[in-house]
């Protein structure tokens, strides 16, 4: 496996993982969460010249630097890990660093691509009416429906405007219910 674009991450902890596993990657650290305007210029360049993946760590700081670098630069590519893959082995940290190099490899292949206009096709009346909002299985069901779309852990405000970032609409919704309710031997849309 090779990673032709630019992977963004939050410290050198987290490039110098990445190298362990891809020796010819590159990397831009954006050194915590206060992101200055010349990193995102720098991101903004990378997305023009090569691509860019932002692969920050699964907590807040690294939920917020992915936020905001994707609102300064729309078109970047983002990949998730599980919080749970990313706990140091003294169980006090969360960070990239911290993953073994199949769960990087794994959450570097499932990548989102954030197009740079988006339509929104679904609302907050459908992820009800989908049972994924207001029903004893919605967390199930969007946790599901998350790790299948590599979208990391979402509340259901978080759901909804991941579904209008990637594009996400209503039958790709509705046939992921259906396959969830064929592994699990239910049928929640009924």
């Amino acid at each position: 496996m090779e990673i032709k674009e630019i992977v963004v991450v939050e410290g050198k902890e987290d490039t110098r993982r990445l190298k362990e596993i891809f020796k010819k990657i590159e990397t831009i650290e954006t050194r915590g969460s206060a992101i200055n305007e010349r990193t995102l210029q720098l991101i903004k360049e990378a997305r023009d010249k090569r691509g860019v993946i932002i692969f920050t760590d699964p907590d807040y700081p690294g939920k917020r630097v992915r936020r905001i670098i994707n609102e300064y630069v729309p078109g970047c590519i983002n990949a998730y890990i599980e919080k749970n893959k990313a706990i140091s082995k003294d169980k006090k940290k969360v960070g990239i660093e911290h993953c073994t190099e199949i769960d990087i490899k794994n959450a570097l292949s499932c990548i989102n691509y954030i197009p740079e206009q988006t339509t929104h096709n679904i609302y907050y009346k459908d992820l009800i009416g989908l049972k994924l909002i207001g029903h004893k299985d919605s967390k199930v069901l969007r946790d599901y429906i998350s790790k299948r779309l590599s979208l990391g852990h979402n509340n259901a405000k978080q759901f909804l405007k991941k579904c209008h970032l990637f594009g996400i609409n209503y039958n790709q919704l509705e046939q992921l219910i259906i396959e969830f309710n064929q592994e699990n031997g239910r049928d929640i849309l009924e």
